[in-house]
Order: structure tokens, then sequence, then C-alpha cells
């Protein structure tokens, strides 16, 4: 779900920059970026992190910290 409304949101704001990172094989950027927890979102040293994180808690987050 997260995935979805990112691209919807990158629709949406041309300058919104979406890396993915894949923690099976990037520990150590996982680990660095203090990613606990699958989804984590990270803007301006901010992290929105939730097993179920809605499309208004998504969009609030990246509105608030861009």
């Amino acid at each position: 779900m997260v995935g979805r409304v990112l691209k919807k949101l990158q629709q949406e704001y041309a300058d919104l920059v979406v890396e993915e990172v894949e923690v099976t094989t990037n520990p150590l950027v996982t680990l660095r970026q203090g990613i606990k927890m699958i989804p984590t979102l990270i803007a301006a040293d901010k992290k929105l992190t939730g097993i179920i994180l809605s499309e208004k808690k998504i969009n609030d987050f990246i509105i608030r910290n861009s």
C-alpha cells in the first residue's frame, strides 16, 4: 500500500524523490539509517514507521517534511 501511495504523491509533487532500499540485501544501509521496522519513510531527518500507514498519514508526513 505504501508504494502505491508514494507513486501517487510523486505524480502530485514533481520534486518528490523516493528511494527504495531492499533491506535483506542492504542491511548496512538500514542500520545506518536507524530503520527498525518496514515500512519506514524518512524525510528531513524525521521518520514515519508503522505496520499499517494510511494514505492520509503518509501524505501529511510528506507535506510537513518537504
